[in-house]
């Protein structure tokens, strides 16, 4: 279908490239686009990006994944394991996208503001992904890892630290 003499698929590329909240990949929804486009910049060193793209789209995914972690934690569900995990376990951690999603660009977030220097503003957002407990994050060298775990340690130096 065309939309001005724009094809969709061109306009949805065109539209991602504005605004870090949309996907343009059909098989990647839009929290997962903004969760790894904010670890690419992590990852590129570009940290501020990463820091604007996650605060661009939170409101988004914030609230209802800090709801459903809530759910979890009221209701004594046990988070989902690391490492290596079975398909039942892969589908399990799969189904809990929003909190994984979020999870990691919270994630990204922090680390880039430590990198930053801004050591106020990373403890806060590290405090935002350690709750974020039951999110998961694949790595691409075939296992599971949590990115509040990781949070959890990267804060530490952070603590007992005058702003």
């Amino acid at each position: 279908m065309l939309l001005s003499g724009v094809s969709q698929p061109a306009l949805a590329r065109d539209l991602a490239a504005t605004n870090p909240c949309v996907s343009s990949d059909p098989s990647l929804g839009d929290s997962a686009h903004w969760a790894v486009l904010a670890v690419e910049q992590f990852a590129a060193l570009d940290y501020q990006a990463a820091v604007d793209t996650v605060n661009a789209c939170f409101d988004r995914w914030g609230p209802a994944a800090g709801q459903q972690q809530k759910a979890m934690h009221d209701r004594n569900k046990r988070c989902p394991k690391t490492g290596k995990v079975s398909k039942r376990a892969r589908k399990k951690i799969e189904a809990n996208y929003l909190i994984n999603d979020v999870s990691l660009a919270l994630w990204a977030k922090a680390r880039s503001l430590d990198r930053l220097g801004d050591k106020r503003l990373a403890r806060d957002a590290y405090g935002q992904c350690v709750y974020m407990s039951c999110g998961r994050a694949w790595d691409p060298k075939g296992w599971y890892w949590s990115p509040a775990q990781d949070c959890a340690e990267q804060v530490q130096p952070l603590l007992n630290r005058s702003p």
